[in-house]
């Protein structure tokens, strides 16, 4: 029995919000279809009080109707109404709970049926509101699947895509779109929303007027001044120079000019020693015109070797020592590899690499590239980039009395950039160093090496004391097993960034749990681009904080300043954000300061191999 097991969780505290449904919008026939709500084909029977008592194991028809009156009630089960009352209707089973402010026991008692039999009788309400057009959570079919395409369309995602379910992410993905274009953010399609996205049978904002013709791939006026918001064949033409030029812009060449698209600007003046504003000046647009492709890697032999050259080019199909070298750099990083280090490039090595590729921003070739083999320190005998650290200077992610010298530095050199000379080093301060390097000739890593370091006239220091974990007390896991978690701390991501936290792999919906007594002192929302994705901090009142990301959305209730107590149900695992998997991204920061390891505390109280919900 895991001390997880043993452990008697506090008394859950109600969190509650009312959910105001008289804004919802009536939207007119002929503009979206009539939306439907999750409901069979036939009228769904009435609960019976067989239902109390059913708990993970029952199977039958009253399980079936209880996981109706579930999705009815908008709470998501995964494999839907199938009559098995498995892990995942448990946890659907606890989300309802925590909704309605009930004990979180994961099973059908007295006024958990009680509730579900409301919102069953409820239906017919909420159906006829549904029937004039209402698109809120629990909505479903073409209205819905017109809604969602449209969301993506404006560069809004939406986990699940144009599914015609109208569930918690689409509720996210709403709210996200109304927060970005200052309205009222209530998650379902007031007027105005249905206005902005052009769903009200009026046309969308004006987008940029594709040009009649493509222009010649000399002239390059039909770009200049483009940036976020642009739409069109100019924007189309922008992407498809940036990907011949060997820029990665996630999303291709569909002609919307978005976050990602402008990212990929910013890569490619950065490169180019432009200035990296991410919009579309001449001197861009002529370095584009003029841009000639990335030359493709050349196949390395398979059979090993000490310099990178010997492993660019492995792919499914090459086997030896290089691979093995290859394998063991990739299960480093804290991915998993099936079969371990056999020597041998098969579909499951491809698949982790692939993996690999995408956490670093990069394209998903599953074929080793010099970047790849770079990054992971094949070749090099100071290991994988990123995880090797020049001594005597500041690093990523630090905060201190060194670091502020470093920006200060930086400062007196010319050099500026957002936070100023604030003590930590995070994305400005490296783009900073970046800057600095391009400007003097250097290599440009934008980490303090001792070339670097010497033209900025700065001192090596002593690096700070680590954060003490001495005062930091989890006391719940905070992810519902079943799960899996390894020691990635600092390992290399895109960007030059290091790991500073642990990844839990779980499955998409499971329960996210607060590990301590606290307040939600930040929330993060998904975005196009976005690294964190949906995500939120508790905070404790000594400063020290605990950060959540790439949730696939919160629990009902969960805001800034809402208190939560150790094992409240806050968000569910979600792949929102940079991920690659589902998972749960978790940081501990004690008194507010740096990020510490967190997997020692997390392997402590480990209850990955736990299926229950909290609360049995």
């Amino acid at each position: 029995m895991t001390p997880q097991t043993r452990r008697r969780f506090p008394a859950r505290r109600t969190i509650v919000r009312a959910a105001c449904v008289a804004s919802l919008i009536g939207l007119s026939a002929g503009v979206l279809p009539q939306p439907v709500l999750a409901a069979p084909a036939s009228p769904a029977p009435a609960l019976s009080a067989d239902i109390v008592g059913l708990r993970q194991g029952s199977t039958g028809s009253d399980v079936k109707s209880v996981q109706q009156a579930l999705l009815d009630a908008g709470v998501k089960v995964p494999g839907g109404a199938d009559g098995i009352f498995g892990p995942a209707t448990r946890s659907a089973v606890t989300a309802f709970q925590s909704r309605k402010g009930l004990p979180t026991t994961g099973e059908i008692d007295q006024a958990t049926a009680a509730a579900l039999e409301a919102s069953n009788g409820s239906s017919d309400s909420t159906a006829a509101a549904s029937s004039s057009g209402t698109l809120a959570v629990g909505a479903r079919g073409d209205a819905v699947k017109a809604l969602q395409q449209a969301l993506l369309d404006a560069g809004v995602w939406v986990a699940g895509g144009a599914d015609g379910i109208f569930g918690p992410a689409t509720r996210t993905a709403v709210t996200n779109f109304q927060r970005w274009n200052s309205l009222d953010q209530t998650g379902t399609l007031t007027p105005a929303t249905a206005k902005a996205l052009g769903l009200d049978g009026s046309a969308p904002a004006a987008a940029p007027a594709p040009a009649a013709e493509p222009a010649p791939a000399a002239s390059t006026s039909s770009i200049v001044g483009l940036k976020i918001g642009a739409q069109g064949g100019a924007v189309k033409k922008l992407q498809t120079a940036l990907i011949a030029a060997g820029v990665t812009v996630r999303g291709g060449a569909d002609g919307a000019f978005g976050p990602m698209t402008r990212a990929a600007v910013v890569d490619f003046q950065t490169r180019r020693g432009l200035s990296a504003s991410g919009v579309v000046d001449q001197k861009t647009a002529d370095a584009l015109s003029g841009a000639a492709p990335a030359a493709p890697s050349t196949p390395a032999p398979s059979n090993g070797g000490s310099s990178s050259s010997a492993y660019v080019g492995l792919k499914v199909g090459s086997n030896g020592d290089a691979v093995k070298q290859l394998q063991r750099a990739l299960m480093d990083t804290g991915l998993a590899l099936r079969g371990g280090a056999d020597g041998v490039f098969g579909n499951v090595t491809k698949a982790t690499l692939m993996l690999f590729q995408k956490t670093n921003g990069d394209e998903q070739t599953g074929v080793v590239s010099a970047n790849d083999a770079k990054l992971l320190g094949l070749g090099s005998a100071s290991g994988p980039q990123g995880i090797t650290k020049t001594d005597g200077y500041a690093v990523f992610g630090e905060r201190g009395d060194r670091v502020k010298s470093l920006q200060e530095a930086l400062l007196k050199a010319g050099i500026s950039f957002a936070g100023g000379a604030d003590g930590h080093f995070g994305a400005a301060t490296a783009g900073a160093i970046m800057d600095f390097q391009r400007r003097e000739g250097l290599s440009v890593t934008g980490k303090i090496d001792q070339q670097t370091a010497d033209r900025l006239g700065s001192a090596k220091a002593p690096a700070p004391a680590a954060p003490s974990t001495a005062a930091v007390k989890m006391e719940v896991f905070p992810v519902q097993g079943r799960c899996w978690f390894g020691d990635t701390w600092h390992a290399p991501r895109g960007g030059g960034r290091l790991h500073v936290g642990t990844d839990v792999i779980a499955a998409s919906g499971k329960l996210l749990y607060a590990v301590v007594d606290g307040e939600v002192s930040k929330m993060y929302y998904d975005y196009p681009g976005a690294l964190a994705g949906n995500g939120l901090r508790i905070a404790q009142p000594d400063g020290t904080y605990f950060t959540y990301l790439h949730l696939d959305a919160f629990a009902e209730g969960i805001d800034v300043g809402t208190k939560v107590e150790a094992g409240d149900v806050i968000g569910y695992v979600g792949n929102t954000g940079n991920s690659a998997t589902p998972h749960l991204h978790f940081e501990i920061h004690p008194d507010g300061g740096a990020a510490v390891n967190p997997y020692p505390m997390l392997k402590a109280i480990d209850a990955c191999d736990v299926t229950a919900a909290r609360g049995s």
